[in-house]
């Protein structure tokens, strides 16, 4: 049996509800494979499965068979399985430019060592809409709260209507301790009943414990745009909150479908392992 007919196995029997099994046959793919990214589809798997200690030991060996030119788009997955320490493992092998730096960046803040990644942000040549907002993130973590906030107004000052902007605007705003702030600015928003600002009213809401308002507004945003992905995952997350965990797995499924491999997928998967 090749690889491609063991993995339409797998997805089979995970199709079926059938996980026992699933976690051998994967780190088997991982020993004979020599194709990285084969072995990343395999991690990708493992997560549909309880937590067996086998992640570690592929994410060992893909660490070991991915090479210099393939290092960067390893590592980037890998960050997306939510593996950031082994993504900075691969990292060592990809050459030092700014993609390879804000990745870096990335994992850092992931793995909770935010002076390293304020140190290293500075080192970035050409930083971009998706940089500062990661800045304005690093700086709440490190307690720089007003600055954080300032970064993140002047932000929203120049993309007014950038989702992922405003997300990093209220964010700042909650980390800062001006929770009402950020609800006086979801609630003024929520008036162009827009599905990004129904999903950043949601995002406030959930974080702020109102999981059942936050999930009302994050139905709203997905039926006005099926495919929003933020307010998506606020809404798994919810499901999640309230128990709900097959319904919350169907909605990371459907953002797998919408947005293969995409992080939001896997931070609702693991808010249902972990509760």
């Amino acid at each position: 049996m090749n690889n491609e007919e063991r993995f339409k196995k797998i997805s089979s029997d995970l199709a079926e509800g059938r996980t026992e099994g699933v976690s051998y046959a994967v780190l088997q793919i991982a020993e004979e494979s020599n194709d990285p990214f084969e072995i990343v589809k395999g991690m990708s798997l493992l997560k549909l499965v309880p937590n067996d200690g086998t992640e570690s030991k592929v994410a060992n060996i893909l660490v070991e068979k991915t090479d210099g030119k393939d290092a960067l788009d390893v590592a980037m997955a890998l960050r997306n399985l939510d593996c950031p320490t082994f993504a900075l493992e691969v990292l060592k092998k990809a050459p030092q430019t700014d993609r390879s730096v804000r990745l870096r960046c990335h994992c850092l803040y992931d793995v909770e060592e935010y002076e390293s990644a304020y140190d290293l942000y500075r080192s970035l040549e050409n930083p971009v809409i998706n940089d500062r907002i990661l800045l304005s993130d690093i700086l709440s973590a490190i307690g720089e709260h007003s600055k954080s906030i300032d970064e993140a107004t002047k932000l929203l000052s120049e993309f007014p209507n950038d989702y992922d902007v405003r997300i990093a605007y209220v964010k700042s705003l909650m980390m800062g301790g001006r929770d009402k702030d950020a609800a006086k600015y979801a609630r003024a928003a929520v008036k162009d009943k827009s599905a990004d600002s129904n999903a950043v009213a949601a995002y406030v809401l959930r974080v702020a414990g109102n999981t059942k308002a936050a999930g009302g507004y994050a139905s709203r945003a997905v039926q006005i745009n099926p495919e929003h992905i933020g307010a998506l995952e606020t809404l798994g997350i919810c499901l999640a909150i309230k128990g709900e965990y097959e319904k919350a797995k169907i909605v990371a499924g459907a953002i797998n479908e919408i947005s293969p491999g995409d992080k939001a997928a896997i931070n609702i998967l693991s808010y249902c392992e972990e509760h």
